[in-house]
């Protein structure tokens, strides 16, 4: 008689759900909901708050934006997301042993590290499966198997030496909501209700109100360079110390009518999205880029630095430019927003080329095979020949199963 495929328990571990809302933290959040149904698969949740369910276990742990996590990661010259990781070893380390997964599944790396180390005195044979959505760079010699979510990353780790047999390419995923309808009504309401202008084009740009990594500055700077009535800037996002700095120079540049700044929690981001004209970031690189998902599954035209992480993601769907250079983002919104409006189908093609390279059910089946894959290895004592070669071969580079 054959034997049965045993079950795979698979732990998502995330001490940040619950308590910050940025690309992994939301990641992790849709991931478990959009997987924990598998068959063949038990999964559960580890997260820093909100309430116990059936799944989900918030665990004690020091949150990242409590003074004490600051503290201590001043004390320690690291931050306070790594105090909030090192907090919550022991709670964690709690359900490891109560709930015995085969694979957790992780991008806290601070965590990763310890649950690397302390493996023995923990007591149970799990395999760790780090999602490299920051992106962290080669060796990976803390971990038992790397998930590379885009395959610029992939290949940089193979390059360097890096076994195949330990990576796996398979993309981030998102939850898609049904498609954009073109309401004009639900628009002005929605521009009413965030103060937005009704008579000028909304420009969205979304994510950490920063300089360093998401160049909101730059942004601004380009928006300045529009002639008057230039369109209204809206950036949503993340508060952090360099974001007093970008909304001085806002004011200076574009004038408290110009732009907006806000910080809401993750399901209200999709509001802005409906009431915007157009998206734009100006970082020049990405781990993955979540927002753009986001921009693109709402119906919105994207500008984009040129990048090969950024052209993987948004794929034909994006207006791409050299966002490193002063006047590109002016030149590339001027154009772009004296176009005539696109046709019902452009919007339509953005959010179906989400929907079906990157929503949970188009993703469920690679998701699960690189879970079962680092079991069988686990309880086999033996790598898979060329399992990385296996994922690989079924995402093209656009995303879409070959």
């Amino acid at each position: 008689m054959r034997e049965a495929t045993p079950t795979v328990r698979v732990l998502f571990s995330c001490t940040g759900v619950g308590i910050f809302n940025r690309g992994i933290e939301s990641f992790f959040r849709e991931a478990f909901d959009g997987l924990k149904d598998t068959p063949g698969m038990d999964a559960w949740l580890i997260k820093g708050a909100g309430q116990p369910t059936e799944r989900e276990i918030p665990v004690w742990c020091l949150p990242r934006t409590g003074r004490l996590a600051q503290w201590l990661g001043w004390l320690f010259n690291r931050n306070s997301y790594a105090a909030e990781q090192w907090s919550s070893f022991f709670s964690v380390c709690r359900q490891i042993r109560r709930l015995r997964p085969h694979v957790i599944f992780y991008s806290d790396a601070n965590l990763g590290f310890q649950l690397f180390f302390r493996r023995k005195w923990i007591g149970v044979p799990y395999q760790l499966l780090f999602s490299n959505g920051g992106p962290v760079f080669a060796p990976f010699d803390r971990t038992d198997f790397v998930h590379q979510v885009a395959p610029l990353y992939h290949a940089k780790a193979l390059e360097f030496g890096e076994p195949a047999s330990k990576h796996f390419m398979v993309p981030y995923g998102i939850q898609v909501p049904p498609p954009p309808v073109c309401d004009p009504d639900a628009k002005r309401s929605l521009r009413a209700r965030f103060q937005m202008p009704a008579d000028r084009p909304v420009v969205l740009s979304v994510g950490a109100i920063n300089r360093y990594h998401k160049r909101m500055h730059y942004v601004v700077e380009e928006l300045s360079r529009l002639p008057e009535p230039r369109p209204f800037l809206q950036m949503v996002g993340a508060f952090d110390e360099e974001s007093p700095e970008v909304m001085k120079l806002a004011d200076r540049l574009l004038g408290e009518e110009g732009y907006s700044v806000r910080s809401v929690p993750y399901r209200e981001v999709f509001d802005f999205y409906r009431a915007a004209d157009i998206f734009v970031l100006g970082s020049l690189q990405e781990g993955f880029g979540r927002v753009y998902m986001e921009a693109l599954m709402h119906g919105l035209p994207v500008i984009a630095h040129r990048h090969p992480v950024m052209e993987y993601v948004l794929g034909r769907h994006a207006i791409f430019g050299d966002l490193s250079r002063e006047g590109e983002l002016a030149a590339l919104l001027s154009r772009e927003l004296q176009c005539a409006p696109g046709d019902k189908g452009a919007g339509h093609a953005r959010w179906e080329s989400v929907q079906t390279r990157f929503s949970w059910p188009a993703l469920t089946s690679q998701y699960y095979g690189m879970f079962r894959d680092v079991f069988d290895r686990s309880r086999n004592h033996r790598p898979v020949v060329n399992a990385s070669h296996n994922f690989t071969n079924r995402v093209s580079l656009h995303g879409t199963a070959s």
